[in-house]
């Protein structure tokens, strides 16, 4: 897939990263993005880029998470959260089959629906790499191949360092 070229300051911009998330959205994807809940980064789907943490870094230390404001305004100012794109590309959690009232167990179709990640870091695309490694060798799983072929990854530079 072909996303039309933006130069590095129109994509820093709100309405830039407002523009590619539609588009994205508008192709057939999820995007799933950082967001702010519970006082933390946590990924979650957008919308738009006001659905993105801006202004916001945090202080890390032993057994010590906080967000705080920011000196700038700018976006992907944090460092990594608590959660991971691992829950997106195999999920804990999956139904793979159901029981109707007449007594005959039926599969369940896996909901496959495309994921676009949105701000994945350097150190995160190595661990994708890692759980490549691991899901996709030999046969692999099927499940996770697939989700894999239909992810559409929009990466970022790290701001700070952990």
């Amino acid at each position: 897939m072909t996303i039309p070229a933006r130069t590095i300051h129109q994509l820093e911009s709100p309405h830039g990263l407002d523009a590619l998330i539609r588009e994205l959205g508008a192709r057939g994807y999820e995007v799933i993005g950082p967001t702010v809940r519970d006082r933390t980064v946590v990924l979650a789907k957008i919308e738009g880029s006001a659905d993105l943490p801006r202004g916001v870094c945090d202080e890390q230390e032993k057994g010590t998470y906080r967000l705080k404001k920011s000196d700038d305004d700018g976006f992907f100012g944090y460092n990594l959260g608590p959660t991971s794109w691992k829950s997106y590309l195999f999920p804990e959690r999956r139904r793979l089959w159901q029981l109707k009232r007449n007594g005959n167990p039926e599969a369940s179709p896996a909901n496959l629906k495309p994921f676009a990640f949105f701000g994945v870091r350097a150190c995160e695309l190595a661990a994708i790499a890692v759980q490549d490694r691991a899901f996709l060798r030999d046969s692999g799983d099927p499940e996770y191949r697939t989700r894999r072929e239909k992810l559409f990854i929009v990466g970022v530079h790290c701001r700070t360092a952990a």
